[in-house]
């Protein structure tokens, strides 16, 4: 089954355990993510990413955007995660350290 708002690459989140991924491959798995799973603060790019994701999962704007969003709210929130590229290759985004 063909989900609208399937992304061209991958997000992948690091999960509570270091060394653990999961893919996150459209917007209606990163909407998933975000109403579920989402183990930060629900701050203003989360927010968001909530309304664009749900935006592209409805065919209201674009998917690519939607994963955009997505990549700021893991950001913002100091959540690791590995970026697709070209097949497996991955780049990977370490977020900044919080300033305390």
């Amino acid at each position: 089954m063909l989900i609208y708002g399937t992304w061209q690459r991958p997000v992948s989140i690091q999960l509570q355990r270091v060394g653990e991924f999961r893919a996150i491959n459209s917007s209606s798995e990163a909407l998933d993510y975000l109403l579920a799973d989402w183990p930060a603060e629900e701050d203003q790019a989360y927010q968001d990413a909530l309304i664009i994701c749900r935006a592209a999962v409805e065919g209201h704007s674009n998917p690519e955007i939607a994963r955009d969003a997505f990549i700021v709210a893991a950001y913002e929130a100091h959540i690791y995660m590995k970026l697709g590229y070209i097949d497996r290759d991955f780049i990977a985004i370490e977020p900044p350290n919080p300033a305390f």
